[in-house]
Order: structure tokens, then sequence, then C-alpha cells
């Protein structure tokens, strides 16, 4: 019972237990040295995290990764004027002395980076190599150490408010450093632990109560007895006697007790009477005679009487112990027993004691629950130089403990046990206080985690058709997962978008490197494909509107030999009526003008032949009109139409108003020509069409649809040519800011230009079957017209804003609200990838083509683009485009 009282005694008077164990661990053993070879440290950069915010679970399932004997988990938080910096490492224990089955840095790379980001999916974690010395020159340099001793208290009903991020706010432009080292304890010491604790109980439950009992008795008896006797005897013989004898007794007794509560009495009275009378003859003859009287009485009494009062005393303080290992300890323990238990020792870095106070502080105060915890955080400033020395290499600090076992059983209740200078804690506890911010902090930036898919449905692409477009992402991180489209679906058509400098150049570029195809690039506002020449030697580039760089001839009104006139005039009206606001009957004088153009070089309308010309077609030939001729023809065929004077003046008016500034210029020398370039040969090259010279919109669009017009003609000639051949044919349109010629039409607009807008959509869904692949790339999804979204089967998405955009696209690709909304943080380069080969849509990072990037663009020389096009011109002379 001594040793028991001993403890009590100690746990009573725990400042002053504590005052003795703060004196012990002045002796503190000299640290070792740890190189940088023997730690590892990670930077977290970037946070990826699931719902509301990062969990708290997550963590512990990283630090429960790496119980392994012989290394320390490093938690380290840096901060300056700039923000802070957040790490996670492993650094070797020069207290163990046997090897470790792992080398740090593998430990790093293979357990704690691969846990990390596996808990944490897509976050940004950066292994540091030549940053390790400065950061330990970074907390070399600190000036003044503390250590908080106890076990933080886990808030479970206000968890975010024990965020580490309100400690960074609170802490924000001040140099400190928050350290914390945690030495995982083994399945052995943790059970040690427990048999610990349970020897304490049993030690501790029987004084739990002390009972004091006191008795009071009385006993008083009576008795009386009373006896009474007489006897009377005749009897006749040869002698006669005769004898009397009379007898009287009487007794009484009284008894009377009193013990505990018991009380008896008893009384007793005897009474007799006995006569006896005896006669005796002595003939012979006897006659006997007996009379006799008894009598007896007796009384008893006896009284027993007792008091007895016992008195039980609690001691509370006993008490409140044998609870606290009850329903803290233990359950600690048992949570610690699957989860894991460190020893864990938290220390505070500053430059001075003021900024080291209000840490020690912040830290106290928010890590500090309402639950009983008889190890409330402390804060200790250290002077001692083995100590800091210790921390200066992230080692837990070893002491000389001179302790009796009454005062180690003392020490296991406040959550310290062994050697080292530290509480035990269980991974709950731990990763309250070495967590990571629940909201965005200067220094780490947070992005919500969404799914996407992760596999490819498709996986029997033969290699010749396999097209790499990029990586895998899966929650924001990169693997090593190559995505491919299959060459095989690009005729079902592409569509490409996303907002200024996020990368969908560098995913056409790299769409037409791969595909290994003849393409045509209609570029209505950059020069961003230049940079393909590094590329594709036989690449050719024009630049419409543009003579003294790269000229281009085109003749809006010459078609092909397999071509009808009806078909190319309506083609022609179509794309006025596309390009330019057309009131009333403007549309249909063009085409009755254009009818009487091609009748006056001798066209037979029903049936596209020339009476005059015998060859049209050929080379040198010009017998086709062009849109000089149509100009001056219009006067001429409104005066047929009948209008009166003004409408017949506006009608003139209005259409040389659109037209006539073509005639003009280099826009002139290029579509007011008598011949084509060969169209049919370009189909065959890699070719760029630049229009950024075009400055007016309509204009532009009115051009892109020419090119468009000759341009499927010429693919239909070449599919009919290889068919024959018993070859496939294979291009690649590729269409920049398609919604310029492809525009949605919204109420307002003039009809005439949704029945333009309509036909070209229907042209380029048909080409499909000619065996040409269409890329249609734009800015702005919801300006294009629904077809465009629906009819192409790969959608590849890189960063949108606009919310109208957003629901665009991502109806047309069976996005979920959230995934709509992660459209606004994609990163640069990366993109959502939908295509009938992909079971869902994939996050894909589109890797760049080597050596390759769009801002050489800048650099490339404008005579070599001109020589270029000179050398295809002179091979195609006798064209008689120039």
């Amino acid at each position: 019972m001594a040793k028991e009282t001993a403890l009590i005694d100690i746990l009573k008077n725990k400042d002053e237990f504590r005052l003795k164990i703060d004196a012990n661990t002045r002796k503190i053993n000299k640290a070792k040295k740890v190189l940088n070879r023997e730690f590892s440290l990670y930077h977290i950069e970037e946070l990826t995290f699931e719902d509301d915010s990062p969990r708290k679970e997550a963590l512990e399932n990283v630090l429960g990764s790496l119980r392994i004997e012989g290394v320390n988990i490093v938690y380290l938080l840096l901060g300056d004027s700039r923000g802070v910096s957040f790490y996670f490492g492993i650094v070797k224990d020069k207290n163990y002395n046997k090897d470790l089955e792992l080398d740090v840095d593998d430990i790093g790379r293979v357990i704690l980076k691969s846990s990390f980001e596996g808990n944490f999916r897509g976050s940004n974690v950066t292994e540091l190599v030549g940053e390790k010395e400065s950061i330990r020159e970074k907390i070399n340099n600190m000036n003044s150490f503390a250590r908080i001793d106890g076990v933080p208290s886990v808030n479970e009903d206000n968890e975010n408010f024990q965020g580490v991020d309100r400690l960074v706010d609170i802490m924000l432009g001040d140099e400190f450093g928050l350290m914390i080292l945690a030495d995982p304890l083994s399945l052995n010491e943790i059970q040690e632990i427990e048999n610990s604790l349970y020897t304490i109980y049993n030690k501790l439950s029987p004084l739990t109560k002390k009972s004091v009992q006191e008795t009071k008795g009385e006993t008083k008896t009576e008795g009386t007895s009373i006896g009474k006797t007489n006897s009377e005897t005749t009897g006749e013989n040869t002698s006669k006697s005769k004898a009397e004898q009379t007898g009287t007794s009487r007794g009484l007794s009284t008894g009377n007790t009193k013990n505990s509560s018991n009380k008896s009495s008893s009384e007793s009275v005897n009474e007799g009477s006995s006569k006896n009378t005896t006669v005796t003859m002595g003939d012979g003859t006897s006659t006997s005679t007996t009379i006799g009287t008894s009598f007896n009485e007796t009384k008893s009494t006896a009284t027993n009487g007792g008091i007895t009062e016992s008195r039980e005393f609690a001691d509370k303080a006993v008490n409140e112990w044998i609870e606290y290992i009850d329903e803290v300890l233990s359950k600690r323990v048992e949570y610690g027993r699957n989860k894991g238990i460190f020893h864990a020792g938290i220390y505070l870095l500053a430059n001075n004691r003021g900024t080291l106070l209000k840490l020690g502080n912040t830290v106290s105060a928010l890590f500090s629950g309402i639950n009983d915890n008889k190890a409330p955080l402390k804060l200790t400033y250290i002077d001692n130089k083995s100590e800091i020395e210790a921390v200066k290499n992230f080692q837990l600090p070893v002491t000389q403990l001179e302790l009796t076992n009454n005062e180690k059983e003392a020490r296991l209740l406040f959550s310290k046990s062994g050697n080292k200078l530290s509480s035990w804690l269980s991974t709950n506890e731990l990763s309250v206080i070495a967590g990571l911010p629940q909201k965005e902090v200067v220094g780490l930036s947070l992005k919500e985690e969404v799914e996407f898919g992760l596999n490819i449905k498709n996986q029997n692409i033969t290699k010749e058709n396999i097209l790499c477009l990029g990586h895998l992402v899966r929650s924001g991180s990169k693997l090593e997962l190559e995505v491919y489209l299959d060459k095989a679906q690009l005729n079902k058509h592409t569509f490409i978008t996303g907002v200024t400098g996020t990368g969908k150049t560098t995913t056409c570029h790299k769409i037409l490197d791969a595909a290994n195809m003849p393409f045509m690039v209609i570029e209505p506002a950059k020069t961003e494909y230049r940079v393909l020449t590094q590329l594709h030697n036989d690449m050719v580039i024009f630049t419409l509107g543009n003579d003294t760089v790269a000229p281009f001839r085109l003749n809006p009104f010459e078609f092909f030999p397999h071509e009808n006139i009806t078909s190319r005039v309506d083609m022609i009206k179509a794309n006025i009526e596309a390009a330019f606001d057309m009131e009333a009957a403007i549309p249909q004088i063009i085409e009755a003008t254009l009818y009487e153009c091609y009748e006056a070089y001798g066209w037979d309308i029903a049936t596209s032949s020339n009476h005059v010309i015998d060859d049209p077609f050929a080379d040198g030939v010009y017998a086709f009109p062009t849109l000089g001729d149509l100009v001056a023809k219009v006067p001429e065929v409104v005066d047929k139409q009948g209008f009166d004077d003004r409408l017949k003046n506006d009608y003139i008016g209005s259409i040389k108003a659109r037209l006539q500034s073509l005639l003009v210029g280099s826009k002139g020398l290029m579509i007011n020509t008598p011949r084509s370039i060969n169209f049919k040969d370009l189909v065959e090259k890699k070719v760029v069409l630049e229009l950024e010279e075009i400055k007016n919109g309509s204009e532009k669009s009115l051009i892109m649809g020419f090119v468009l017009i000759n341009l499927n003609e010429a693919i239909k000639s070449q599919y009919e040519e290889y068919k024959n051949k018993g070859k496939e044919f294979k291009h690649i349109t590729l269409i920049e800011e398609a919604h310029r010629l492809l525009s949605k039409y919204v109420p307002g607009d003039n009809p005439n230009k949704k029945l333009g807008v309509e036909t070209f959509a229907d042209m380029l869904a048909e080409v499909r079957k000619y065996g040409e692949s269409l890329v249609i790339v734009d800015q702005i999804p919801n300006k294009l017209t629904p077809e465009v979204l629906k009819n192409t089967n790969t959608k590849i998405v890189h960063k949108l804003f606009a919310q109208d955009d957003k629901e665009a696209i991502g109806n047309t690709m069976a996005l979920n609200d959230e995934q709509k909304e992660f459209l606004s943080n994609l990163e640069v380069g990366r993109a959502i990838v939908s295509s009938q080969d992909f079971a869902k849509p994939l996050q894909v990072q589109v890797e760049e083509l080597v050596n390759i990037s769009t801002t050489l663009s800048k650099i490339i020389d404008k005579k070599d683009i001109r020589i270029l096009c000179l050398q295809y011109y002179q091979q195609n002379y006798k064209k008689g485009v120039i």
C-alpha cells in the first residue's frame, strides 16, 4: 500500500513532479550530426483535396505508412515575409545502430512521396536536392528555440478552428519555423505502454474509496424459578410403619442482554409440592398409597441492542486518474495500436523571443481542445545547447533520466515514456498539429479534386494508327500512361477549344505532326503554324492579303471538271450570305448575276460545258468569270428585275459596297484573278493559309468560305482518283476561329445568314466519306452552330471561363456540373478529352513537340517563307496563276 500511496502523492503534486523532470532533462546526450544523404525533404507546392477541405484522415494514412524502424518523420513549416513553405521529410535516427531496410532517399521517393500523392491525388510534391543545404542554413540561423510539451487535443466538433492555416495567417510576415519530429513506436513498445497502464490502474483502483465503521451494543437478562413437591405413603404389614414427606421449591431467574442491534430478555418461575405416605404390615400383606404434588414456574427475559455506523470516503483525485486511464489513455493506445503511435517532439524556431512567444501561444491555443487532458500543451524555452543541436539535426533529444518506478509510471500518465524528450502521440493527435491547411494560404495553393476517367475503352488500335496526344492526368498529377487517339477515327472530326494561351495551338501542332497526313491549316489571325516548317521541309505557307511574302491566288468562280455550275453558284451564294448581312433580294440578284457571267464566258448552265473553249480546264486557259466581272454585271442584272429607281440604286449600292473593296490592293490581286491555285495539288501537301493581313471580319469570313468551297471539291476529286487506283485518300483540314464561318444563328440575325451557315455545316459533315478529317478550333464554343459540337467525335477542351461556353461544350461531352466548373481550373497544356474510345472524358497533359515552341514563330524569317512559296509557283507555272 505504501507504493500505491507514493504514486498518488506524485500525481497530486504534478507541478512539483514536472519541475523534477525538467531538472533531469537538462542532462541531454550530445547529438550526432546528420549528413545531407541521411535525410530526404519534400516541398508541398500545391495541395489537391476532395469535398470541402483536405481530410485529416488522409494525412493519418501518410503518417501511418512511415512507421519504419530507424527513421524519424520530419514536418517543417518555414515562414518569412513572402509566405510559408510546407515540407515533409524522412531522416535517419542517429540513435538507431542497425542498418535501415531502405536508403533514406528510397524511403522518401517510394513511400513518402507515393503515399502523399496517393492520399492527396493531384498534389504537387517536389523533392529537394540542392535546396536541402539552404533549408538547414535557414534553421541554423534562427536565434530562439522553444519546445511545446504535452498532447494536442482533437476538437471533433470544431476541426475547422484547429487548422494550420490559422497559424499561418497569424504568423504571416514573420520569420519563424515549426518543426515536428516523430519516431514511430514498435508494436512491442505500444504493448508495454498498455501493460503499464493496466498495472497503474490496478494500483490505483483499491485507493478510490476508504470505509470507516463504528459499533455500539447492550445486553440485559432476568430469570425466576419456583418449585414445590408434596408426597404421602401408607403401608400395612407385620410391621407397620408410616412415613410422610412434604417439600416445596421455588426459583426465579431474570436476564437482559444488548449486543449490536439485538435485544433479549428471559424470566423463569418454578414451583412444586410433594406428599408421600407409606404403611407397612408385618404379616406380608402390604397396602401402599402414594400422593404427590409438584409445581414448577420459570420466567426469563433477554434484551440485545446494538448500533453500527459506516462512513465511505471517495478520493476524487484517484478517481479522476482512473477515469482518465479508462476514457482517454486506453482509447489513445487502442487507436494507436492500429494506426500508429509516435514519440513526437514539437519545436518552435524564431529570430527573437517576441516572435517565439507569439508562435508558442498561438500553437497552444489552436491545438488545445476542451476534452479532458492531463498533459496540456506547455511552452518551454530552450537554452540547452545539446537539445538545440539535436533539433538542428532533426533528432529527438535523448535524456538521462534517474527516476523511481513510481515516477516512471507517473510520467507515463503524462504521455511520456522512454528516454527521448518527447510525448507519445497517436497519428490522430499528430495529424492535428502536423497538419495541412484547410484553406489556401500564402505559399501553398489549394485546388479541389475533380474526378475524370482513367481508362481507354478501345485497346486494339493498330500501331500505325496510334496518335499519341499526351499523358493521362489523375487528379492533377501527370502519370506515365500515354493517351492516344485512333487515326482511323479522325475522319469523324475533332473539335478543339480553350481561351488564348492555354495550349490549343500546341494540341493542334501535336495532332498535325503525329497524324503524318497531308493537311491544310486555315489560320485567320495568327502565324503560329510557321514553326512546323522546322519539322516538315515540304510545308508551304501562303499569306493571304500580303503579296510581299507568300502570295495566294483564288478565283472563287473557277470550278472543277466533275462539278456543275449550279452547285458552285449555290455555294458562292451561301458563302456570301454567311459572311455578310444581306437584305431582301440581294442574294438572288447575286445568283442571277453569276449565271449571266458564266454565260458570257461561253458556259452552258444546264450542261456545265463551254461551247467556246474546247478544254476550259487546261493550263493557261482563262475560261472563268472573275469577281470584277460580277461587280460590273450587277447594274445590268438589277435593271432587268424591274425595280423602281430607288430600290434599283439601293441594291446596286449595297452589292458594290460589299464587294468593291475585294477588288483593290492585295485582296484584289488574290481574289480577282482569272485562275486559282491548284487545290488538287494542295491537298497532297502540308499547307498553311494565313489570313492575318485581312483585317475586316466579314471579308475574312468570305475568303475562308471560298477556300473551303474549293478545298471540298478538290477532296472529292482526289478521293475518286485514289479510289480508282485502289488507294485510300486521307487529308486533314484545320480551321481556326471557325465561328467566323460557322456562327450560331441567334434571334435577330438575317435568315439568309442562317441558310448560309447550314449549307457550310452540311458540306463539312459530308466530307468524312471522302477521307477528310476536320479539326475545328475556336475559343468560344457557344458562338458556333450547334451542329459543329454535336457532329464532332473527338472533343479536346482546354481552359474555359465563360459559363455559357462551359455549358455548351460540357453538355456534348456528358460532363457533370462539377466537371464543367473545373474547366476554369485547367492548367496550361492540359485538356479534357472526350472520344468514343474513352469510357469517360479524360484529363490529358498534351505534350509539346520536341524542340518546338509556338513562340519560335517570331524568329522564322519571312524571306524563308517567301522562298518556299515561290518554289511552289515555279513548279506549277503552267497553271497560269502568276
